[in-house]
């Protein structure tokens, strides 16, 4: 075969590899690009269509937040010469008043002063729905006296009704506060007067996706999810537990869904493994440290 005629047979192959190129880029890809870039367009002109009701959005999403600063700037607050423990309590229950059913116990732990002003804490542990113990907070922190919450501990809880097995989704909470006091006479009484009512959450994130198929708890059984330890010795531990009532745990015993596994009186603690629905589960009680205010 002579140079020319297989020059002429690579240089056709080009050209139809060019030519298939061509027509794929001009029949096939392209097409599909501009129809993409169309609905593109389409899209952006829509988009600038509605400009006016996005700029009014804006603006009002802007002027609800500056309403919200200026509420939170501008929050009264009174700081008492003293924090009395009694009234801190009374405020705290007028405060469940309005926020809906809480089990909440009071334990106070000591102040820390720093001359002219200074706070006492406290321990609360308790129990509620989601939504009571969210609006508990809110005011708690939105409210007329200074207080602080300085550490939270929450724990969804299925208590599950042995008379109608209906199974409610409570919270256990434990949260340390701070109750703020001064003796500056112009921070004892803030002038105004605040109406705060706290914003409503559409999703409670302690409900399950799935609830565990758990049974009822029998009757007088410790619930000890629910309970608080009081007091420790070697071999032996004192509760009170969900309905309020003294009681003795000692290693083996069985409480509700487990058994106690460990008694620790050097942790001040004791540990319990519970099965929840097949699957196994350590729970610590600690003793709280303070006295309690009842």
């Amino acid at each position: 075969m002579s140079y020319i005629i297989r020059n002429s047979i690579i240089l056709g192959i080009v050209l139809l590899i060019v030519a298939g190129l061509g027509i794929y880029l001009t029949m096939f890809s392209a097409p599909k690009k501009l129809k993409t870039i169309d609905q593109n367009i389409k899209t952006i002109e829509i988009k600038l269509q509605n400009t006016p009701d996005l700029a009014n959005e804006y603006n009002s999403k802007t002027s609800e937040l500056e309403n919200i600063k200026t509420r939170w700037e501008t929050r009264n607050k009174d700081l008492p010469p003293k924090d009395i423990t009694g009234e801190t309590y009374g405020y705290l229950n007028r405060t469940i008043d309005v926020s809906g059913e809480v089990k909440m116990d009071m334990t106070y732990v000591g102040p820390r002063d720093f001359g002219r002003y200074g706070y006492n804490v406290y321990t609360l542990k308790g129990e509620a729905s989601f939504d009571n113990l969210y609006k508990f907070i809110s005011y708690i922190e939105n409210g007329r006296r200074l207080y602080k919450i300085s550490g939270l501990n929450l724990r969804g809880y299925e208590s599950k009704s042995r008379e109608t097995g209906e199974t409610k989704i409570l919270v256990t909470f434990e949260m340390e506060l701070q109750a703020y006091y001064s003796s500056i006479p112009e921070l004892n009484e803030a002038p105004g007067s605040q109406v705060y009512l706290p914003t409503r959450l559409g999703v409670n994130p302690f409900y399950p996706l799935i609830l565990r198929d758990i049974p009822a708890p029998q009757p007088d059984e410790i619930e000890i999810e629910r309970s608080d330890l009081k007091a420790i010795i070697p071999g032996k531990a004192f509760i009170i537990d969900q309905n309020q009532k003294s009681r003795t745990l000692e290693e083996g015993d069985p409480v509700y869904l487990g058994y106690v596994t460990r008694i620790l009186p050097d942790q001040g603690k004791i540990e319990c493994i519970l099965n929840k629905g097949g699957v196994a589960e350590r729970f610590e009680l600690s003793i709280r440290i303070g006295q309690p205010i009842k």
